[in-house]
């Protein structure tokens, strides 16, 4: 995420594959920790951000073992390549690790006593609702500027939020 040169936000970043994935992953890990008896906030919180720093290492590896062969001048050296890859990697992977901040902050405040346990995860899946719908929607600003289109795409894209939630009570 950055600011272009006539001063625009730039959300590229957070308008990808791994945001969204990142996501659907705390959203996923969520209904299972929280319904695990001895999991307290705390150790939802650590779980969360173990497993979305595995799953970005992971992306970020995939995405440069995927980039190596890339067309490329015959006389660059390897480490070039290898570099080249790696940034493209870590640019199109960083989305996953900016997602996780939002709902991070809503489980520290639990895990800090600040908010009960149940208020903590409940708000972090509806963090990750919403956070799914403001993805949604951008995604579909970049093809349209229709306000109709812009907010079905959110509606949408947060339904698959609102599964998981469905899917947390359920289990629990």
């Amino acid at each position: 995420m950055k600011l272009d040169i006539k001063g625009k936000l730039d959300i590229k970043g957070l308008l990808s594959e791994s945001a969204i994935y990142g996501v659907v992953t705390i959203s996923g890990l969520l209904v299972i920790v929280a319904n695990q008896a001895e999991s307290g906030t705390t150790e939802a919180l650590v779980k969360v951000v173990a497993t979305v720093l595995v799953f970005w290492l992971a992306h970020v590896y995939a995405g440069t073992v995927a980039h190596l062969g890339d067309p490329h001048d015959e006389a660059e050296p390897s480490r070039v390549r290898f570099g080249r890859a790696l940034r493209h990697s870590l640019a199109h992977s960083g989305g996953m690790l900016l997602v996780t901040l939002v709902p991070a902050i809503m489980l520290t405040l639990g895990a800090l006593g600040l908010v009960s346990h149940d208020a903590a995860i409940w708000g972090t899946l509806w963090l990750d609702v919403a956070l799914l719908g403001v993805l949604g929607y951008f995604g579909v600003a970049g093809w349209t500027s229709t306000l109709w289109p812009r907010l079905v795409g959110a509606l949408l894209t947060a339904a698959l939020g609102v599964v998981l939630i469905l899917l947390k009570a359920w289990i629990h």
